[in-house]
């Protein structure tokens, strides 16, 4: 077999170790477990943003919790930044939050409520 040939059969044994190995990681690869959030959190949560119907749209960004109210003269500031590990940020009728808990959950809770 001339030289070229073995190349070929390294080249194509080391794409396929590679495969196997991005497989093998993809494959074990742990999620988090998902953490049950009580309804006492999420109702102070609510309530705190100024009642369910306050709330205009919920969403997550870079683990942030960004909810737009209607009024914003109805949401509690002060609690939201005693509850929340990362302070509030307000720009418009958007409160952009970070909790201990997981933000997607939080808000998956929230748009139940809705």
């Amino acid at each position: 077999m001339p030289t070229w040939g073995y190349i070929l059969i390294g080249v194509g044994l080391a794409l396929v170790l590679c495969l196997a190995f991005i497989l093998v990681i993809l494959k074990t690869k742990k999620k988090k477990p998902k953490i049950k959030i009580d309804g006492v959190f999420i109702n102070e949560l609510v309530s705190n943003y100024g009642g369910i119907e306050n709330i205009v749209s919920t969403n997550v960004d870079n683990g942030r919790l960004k909810i737009e109210v209607k009024n914003l003269e109805l949401a509690k500031l002060e609690n939201l930044k005693n509850m929340s590990t990362g302070g509030i940020f307000v720009t418009g009728n958007v409160i952009k939050t970070l909790y201990r808990l997981d933000s997607k959950t939080i808000k998956d809770e929230i748009d139940n409520l809705r």
